[in-house]
């Protein structure tokens, strides 16, 4: 299952920014998922394992932009920044992340090498 989630209509100034969220919790675990942005809450979802639950967004020109998401499953309850711009302007425009239960972990191109990096989650919400 792949939902998309487009958080703008008009058009980018550059190419828009893609995440891609997988859930790779085990078999029979649905992730639920509510991400947000200070300016747009995405609303929640549930995604089965093995499904991606992608948005699309146009990064702003100040490079402040930041998803978080909050996410649960089997009563844990976790929260993690999908994409922060300080972090992930120079080095995603398309960003695969996967959902494990010891954290998210993020495949990216370093320039020709491919990085899997693996983080902790967060010990709250960014935007409380």
């Amino acid at each position: 299952m792949l939902l998309i989630i487009t958080t703008r209509d008009a058009g980018c100034l550059w190419k828009p920014t893609r995440l891609h969220i997988t859930n790779d919790l085990g078999l029979g675990l649905d992730l639920e998922i509510h991400c947000k942005s200070r300016n747009d809450d995405l609303g929640q979802y549930e995604v089965p394992f093995g499904g991606e639950y992608t948005i699309d967004f146009c990064p702003i020109f100040w490079g402040t932009t930041l998803f978080f998401c909050g996410m649960s499953w089997s009563r844990k309850v976790h929260w993690f920044d999908f994409y922060d711009a300080s972090r992930d302007s120079s080095r995603c425009g398309n960003c695969s992340w996967t959902v494990q239960a010891t954290g998210p972990c993020m495949d990216y191109y370093n320039y020709y090498t491919k990085e899997f990096v693996c983080y902790p989650w967060n010990d709250k919400a960014s935007l409380q």
